[in-house]
């Protein structure tokens, strides 16, 4: 009898000890990150990280309304210097092809640069993709952003 009451403490500490390796193991969920819709003018609504850091991969969601398509929407990021100033170019994604109202995500990896304290996306529609050839752009959604 006292075998098996043994062994079924070991079981059991076993189980347990693996449960808790198992928990161990299992990556942190990475918080929320908080978002800010914003109508920037009738035909493009962009939702935009709430604040970013240098070195984060952000998400710019465009929504489009009444465009005339099919047509070609891009989005480049461009930079704000501490004292309001533009700082710049700062990335672009790959222009989508948009055949009808929708949303669209874009994704972004904030690299480096000096004296950036704010990302702000341009949006804007093209035949081509290319902004020489631009039908209507806007910029806004300002992100603020710490090193």
């Amino acid at each position: 009898m006292k075998i098996i009451a043994m062994i079924a403490v070991i079981g059991i500490c076993g189980m347990m000890f693996l449960a808790n390796e198992s928990r161990a193991q299992t990556p942190a969920a990475k918080p929320e990150v908080k978002k800010v819709t914003k109508e920037l003018n009738e035909w493009c609504t962009i939702t935009v990280p709430e604040k970013a850091k240098m070195g984060d991969t952000i998400e710019v969601k465009v929504t489009l309304k009444n465009v005339k398509t099919p047509t070609k929407l891009s989005c480049h990021m461009h930079s704000q210097k501490e004292d309001g100033a533009y700082g710049g170019f700062w990335v672009f994604a790959a222009p989508v092809d948009v055949q009808t109202d929708g949303t669209f995500t874009f994704k972004f990896i904030l690299s480096e640069k000096e004296g950036v304290v704010k990302a702000v996306p341009t949006v804007f529609l093209s035949p081509d993709g290319e902004w020489g050839s631009n039908t209507a752009n806007v910029a806004g959604g300002e992100i603020p952003v710490a090193k």
